[in-house]
């Protein structure tokens, strides 16, 4: 390795995720966000985060969900992918919705307790990745 350089990331990939194993997402994301330096704060929002996310895809997306995490210097990534039954046509919404409205928080409330949440939704299976980084990087 090259003095300065990042280390490699560290990839982890979960078994496939039902609601039964949904808590056990919560931790492996606390301990992962916890491990690249995250303050105790940070690491409580983005596991929520990463919470709303999973559930959505295994809700909305046949039962299971992919969950992989990925660990780099100052930076956890967390990537979703669910195999739904049809396509997705939404985007990230800019606002939350009408107080009256029961559902729609989750990807709005994901996208705010992140640092960067993206959407790649262009056929029957959808990714969504999340990142949190450390203060000052």
């Amino acid at each position: 390795m090259r003095d300065g350089a990042d280390p490699p990331a560290v990839l982890v990939t979960l078994p496939p995720v039902t609601v039964a194993g949904v808590a056990d997402v919560r931790r492996r994301v606390s301990e992962a966000a916890h491990e690249v330096g995250l303050s105790p704060e940070r690491v409580a929002a983005f596991t929520v985060a990463v919470n709303e996310i999973v559930i959505n895809a295994v809700e909305h997306g046949g039962g299971t969900a992919a969950v992989t995490l990925i660990l780099r210097t100052h930076r956890v990534v967390v990537e979703v992918v669910d195999h739904g039954t049809a396509p997705w046509r939404f985007s990230v919404p800019a606002t939350p919705p009408p107080p009256g409205q029961l559902h729609g928080r989750g990807l709005w409330l994901a996208a705010k307790l992140s640092d960067e949440l993206t959407v790649d939704a262009g056929g029957i299976d959808r990714l969504v990745r999340l990142t949190a980084t450390t203060a000052g990087h």
